[in-house]
């Protein structure tokens, strides 16, 4: 992961846990709750942040575990009782087709597209056969270091068009069973849930 934007979360993990704990309240829950209709037991959150999303799927029977690379987001989702290891996405601390499946949202978003092939290839590694996993990203074309969302210090952004993940998702061996999108302000978000074939 993009060691600028590992930074700022260190930095700022308390203020971005603020700025994002109603996010499923203010935004449609239909795409969590399709992946919690699709997946299996083993859970793997990957970009956990402050556990939001961990907590969500651990209520719904899932066994989690978090990823961070951000050791301020760690600390905040154990915290919260939840499983949490600090890792970089892109070298996983998870056995090879050990997991039901891998939550990665707005994530992947936090690597340059010439570096995302590393991650894919984590995840298509750590899951089981017919694993799924779902991933959402921002709609876009660029590439760029911003501030976003209340965080006053720079991220790193890479924005995707649908069809142009959906064939780099496939290099991976992942077929696509589930989209959506939604646009709550001025961001589209693209939402998708792939299985390993």
């Amino acid at each position: 992961m993009d060691h600028q934007t590992i930074a700022t979360y260190n930095a700022l993990a308390k203020e971005y846990d603020e700025e994002t704990i109603d996010f499923w309240d203010l935004f449609p829950k239909t795409f969590i709750n399709k992946f919690i209709e699709l997946s299996g037991t083993s859970i793997l959150d990957i970009g956990s942040g402050p556990g939001r999303d961990g907590l969500l799927l651990q209520a719904a029977g899932k066994d989690v575990t978090c990823i961070d690379a951000s050791e301020e987001m760690i600390k905040l989702s154990s915290s919260r009782g939840l499983k949490s290891i600090q890792a970089d996405f892109n070298s996983l601390p998870i056995e090879d087709s050990s997991v039901d499946a891998v939550w990665c949202y707005t994530t992947l978003l936090h690597t340059s597209k010439k570096a995302i092939d590393t991650p894919l290839s984590e995840i298509a590694r750590v899951l089981q056969p017919s694993g799924i996993f779902a991933v959402g990203l921002i709609e876009g074309t660029t590439e760029e270091y911003k501030k976003s969302s209340g965080v006053q210090l720079l991220r790193l952004f890479s924005f995707y068009q649908k069809e142009e993940f959906i064939q780099i998702a496939q290099q991976h061996g992942f077929e696509l069973v589930y989209f959506e999108e939604f646009m709550p302000r001025s961001k589209n978000y693209l939402n998708f849930i792939f299985k390993k074939i």
